[in-house]
């Protein structure tokens, strides 16, 4: 990954085509020099001016600790607008890298209560889905994205947090066909009205409401 921040025109480009369906989010670098914090920051607000309503971290790849490496980021997107949601890509344990946990993430949403957070790839796995729904079932500012996790994950995530704080993902182009990411949702025991706020009204609402 490159210092700084990523070009986004590329995002900028494919929300034009239909600027109603989509919604801009900023993959953003919270681990700068403090020298180019000030010039990186501004990169960040350009583009919320440009429409961006929302925050990406990736956990892993730039290896952050949440909430200290996050802390100005938060506050930052706070000052800006209440309402913008910051999405983290959960990222486990692994030899490179301590991970962040349950814990880490109840920690941030109990010093942010208005902040709304979307943990990405939330039931990557049935142990990671169970921790998860059992440790954050309280903070109703929390919620919970589908995309590369098992269905039944997914299933357990609705059963202990319920249906209107879980929210459709892809990862794509990344990772797996769309069609199978839709299909995990198709195939739960879930009403089609549950389904269609899994979908896209919940995520709708967190954004415009």
């Amino acid at each position: 990954m490159p210092e700084g921040q990523l070009d986004h025109q590329d995002v900028i480009n494919v929300s034009n085509k239909d600027p109603e369906r989509f919604y801009k989010f900023f993959w953003f670098n919270p681990k700068i020099k403090p020298e180019d914090e000030d010039s990186n920051y501004k990169v960040l607000e350009n583009h919320f001016d440009l429409g961006f309503c929302g925050v990406k971290i990736h956990s892993g790849i730039h290896l952050i600790k949440i909430p200290r490496d996050i802390i100005k980021l938060v506050t930052f997107m706070q000052d800006y607008n209440k309402k913008f949601p910051l999405f983290i890509h959960f990222t486990p344990k692994f030899s490179a890298f301590g991970g962040i946990s349950s814990k880490d993430i109840a920690k941030l949403a109990k010093n942010f209560p208005n902040l709304r957070i979307i943990i990405g790839h939330a039931a990557l796995a049935m142990e990671f889905a169970i921790d998860l729904g059992l440790s954050l079932k309280q903070y109703k500012n929390v919620f919970f994205e589908t995309s590369c996790s098992i269905p039944y994950g997914i299933l357990s995530l609705i059963k202990m947090v319920g249906h209107k704080r879980v929210l459709f993902g892809t990862d794509a182009p990344v990772t797996n066909p769309i069609k199978l990411e839709i299909d995990k949702i198709l195939c739960l025991p879930i009403s089609d009205d549950q389904k269609q706020d899994v979908f896209f009204n919940n995520i709708d609402g967190i954004i415009r409401n």
